[in-house]
């Protein structure tokens, strides 16, 4: 240890505590020792929090949670999450840019959100459930006398840059799709007419395997010229690129391209998938972009 840094600030102890064999030291906040740490440290160390935590910091004290007289203009946690946006990845950054009513720290919550598995965190109808509590996988198990079509969504929000996700269905009719739900339009959603896009998965004698639609919710529309007709199987892992910049659904069928579905898209879409009997499945998983 270089005992001339003498620019190191220390904390006093307070108290000592052991916990399972591990001795741990509280810090005493109210002698002042955090002001021996200028906003540099303070941001170095806030940056390996995670968004709520950089609130949570924001609430504690002025220095901390407002922009009084930050050279940047922003507090200290709004800097933190800002450094961190910066050092992400492009991919990142270009799917996730900032909206003028955004704070840092909303858009660094978000950029956690995009980090993390695609999960269908919302289920729509009485017989869907997850297999064996994994959100990213869900069937019919309540066989019903009527078909019960059943609907999972994914909380995730794309509005910008390239993204992509698989599914893998079990049993026969599936729909693999992204929208928003009517109820909730916004402002955000922009100027594109489609509201809704889907590619049917199912049994071969629906006479429904591979064929697409799309609506505006005024009307559904078959999209019968987007250059494929295959059919798929229980065992196939359908892609999907939802290619924001170019306004494109891309489909793959076990990392094979297999076209254009759709273009004309804007806004804000997430990736979800209808079910409809009893035994069937549907799984989704977050990947990387095949090549072109």
């Amino acid at each position: 240890m270089n005992n001339n840094n003498s620019e190191e600030p220390k904390l006093k102890k307070r108290k000592s505590t052991t916990h399972k064999g591990s001795t741990t030291f509280k810090t005493d906040a109210s002698s002042g020792d955090m002001d021996s740490f200028d906003n540099d440290i303070v941001i170095r160390f806030a940056s390996y929090l995670c968004s709520r935590d950089l609130v949570s910091l924001a609430l504690t004290c002025r220095r901390f949670g407002f922009a009084t007289k930050h050279d940047k203009g922003l507090s200290l946690m709004e800097d933190t999450a800002h450094q961190i946006i910066c050092n992400a990845k492009e991919d990142e950054r270009e799917a996730l840019p900032k909206l003028s009513h955004q704070s840092y720290i909303e858009l660094y919550s978000e950029l956690e959100k995009y980090r993390e598995p695609r999960l269908f965190d919302q289920l729509i109808g009485n017989s869907l459930s997850y297999v064996n509590d994994d959100k990213s996988h869900i069937k019919i198990v309540r066989e019903c006398s009527t078909p019960d079509n059943s609907t999972a969504i994914s909380d995730h929000v794309m509005r910008a840059g390239r993204h992509y996700a698989t599914f893998t269905k079990e049993g026969g009719w599936v729909y693999q799709y992204f929208n928003e739900l009517r109820q909730e339009r916004t402002d955000s959603w922009g100027d594109s007419t489609v509201h809704y896009c889907s590619l049917a998965v199912g049994s071969r004698e629906f006479h429904n395997n591979g064929r697409c639609f799309w609506c505006d919710w005024l009307k559904f529309r078959e999209i019968n010229d987007w250059g494929c007709s295959e059919a798929f199987e229980n065992s196939d892992e359908i892609g999907m690129v939802l290619d924001l910049d170019a306004g494109t659904l891309c489909v793959y069928k076990n990392g094979r391209r297999l076209g254009i579905m759709k273009d004309g898209l804007s806004g804000d879409y997430c990736w979800a998938a209808t079910i409809w009997s009893h035994g069937e499945g549907v799984s989704i998983k977050k990947g990387t972009i095949p090549p072109i």
